[in-house]
């Protein structure tokens, strides 16, 4: 396949290193044949969507993590009576030795009822080296999605082929702002040549729909080969007019996404908070901390989504709304389930 010649032969600028590398590998293959099968019969909205499915996939393969988070929790709900008559026993009591026995009794008490309080952040631990994956997936997927990689190289080889003279007065500035930028990576130091396919591959990539509109009306009639070819890379890399493999930006389209990771981040949070009143009661002494990761979750997420490829955001966002239909599900069941037991 493209793809696997790709991986070989086409540079990015930023490896993922030997952690992550694995992992986004193993996502790229998996969204490349999501994103293969959407574009063989639609083009247009094919990496948006695979991006929605691959979403789902994910969440459905957290899911078990989910189940005994909220199982968890609910347990935790229950126990908050004992819980609070153990923070009573030592109340006052700042020594150390008090402390620490205050700790392990309350550790105990989850241990017998098989609960923990930091239950709660595993699956979220466990999205971190996927959420790093995807960001080197879309800041480089012409090196993972074979329809993108064959684009790029196509376009490369047509800016190429323009006489020398006009294709270095015209892609000198942001082949100069693109070496500036990435000047302390090696790929980089070691030169750059706007006559080597790799080289403008990269160049390719770091470009934004503004530039290829300028760099079109300079060029005029010499840039009839590549124009048709920068129609079909806005027609894959496009997703509700927002393009997905560049920084969403606070210019629009791209801040819809950022936005709504923030809003559906915020959303998220209160949602849990409703729905699980331990998380509220002032003599939980996690209640507080929950209280500001309400604000500033939703306002970190959305100047993370700024700064990264949009595609990043639309993950996080879809993410966000299959995790609210998981939350409110479990919690209405689990509610059910333990309140069955207890008239019982």
């Amino acid at each position: 396949m493209f793809n696997s010649y790709l991986l070989e032969a086409l540079p990015s600028v930023r490896e993922p290193g030997v952690i992550i590398g694995p992992v986004a590998d193993l996502m790229g293959q998996v969204y490349n044949m999501l994103f293969n099968l959407l574009h063989s019969n639609t083009s247009a909205g094919s990496l948006g969507l695979a991006i929605i499915i691959f979403t789902l996939i994910v969440k459905m393969l957290l899911f078990p993590l989910m189940v005994k988070q909220q199982k968890s929790s609910f347990i935790m709900q229950q126990m908050q009576p004992e819980l609070n008559k153990i923070r009573a026993k030592y109340a006052g009591k700042t020594d150390q030795m008090s402390q620490q026995r205050m700790a392990y009794e309350m550790q105990e008490l989850q241990r017998k009822n098989g609960a923990s309080m930091v239950g709660g952040c595993l699956p979220m631990l466990i999205q971190l080296p996927i959420l790093y994956a995807l960001f080197y997936l879309f800041q480089n997927a012409y090196v993972y999605v074979d329809a993108i990689g064959a684009n790029y190289t196509e376009i490369a080889n047509a800016i190429i082929n323009i006489p020398t003279a006009l294709r270095m007065e015209v892609f000198q500035p942001f082949a100069q702002e693109f070496v500036d930028m990435y000047k302390n990576i090696d790929i980089i130091k070691d030169g750059f040549d706007m006559g080597q396919v790799n080289d403008v591959v990269m160049l390719v990539g770091n470009m934004k729909a503004d530039d290829w509109n300028v760099v079109l009306q300079n060029l005029g009639s010499a840039g009839s080969e590549l124009a048709p070819l920068l129609a079909t890379k806005n027609d894959i890399e496009t997703f509700l007019t927002i393009p997905l493999v560049t920084k969403a930006g606070l210019g629009f389209p791209g801040i819809i996404i950022p936005i709504a990771a923030g809003v559906t981040t915020w959303l998220q949070t209160k949602i849990m908070n409703m729905m699980n009143p331990q998380n509220m009661d002032p003599n939980n002494p996690a209640a507080s901390m929950t209280k500001t990761m309400l604000y500033t979750m939703p306002i970190m997420m959305g100047v993370f989504s700024i700064t990264m490829p949009a595609g990043l955001g639309l993950y996080w966002t879809i993410s966000n709304l299959f995790g609210i239909i998981q939350q409110v599900i479990l919690t209405k069941y689990y509610r059910k389930k333990f309140e069955r037991e207890a008239a019982k």
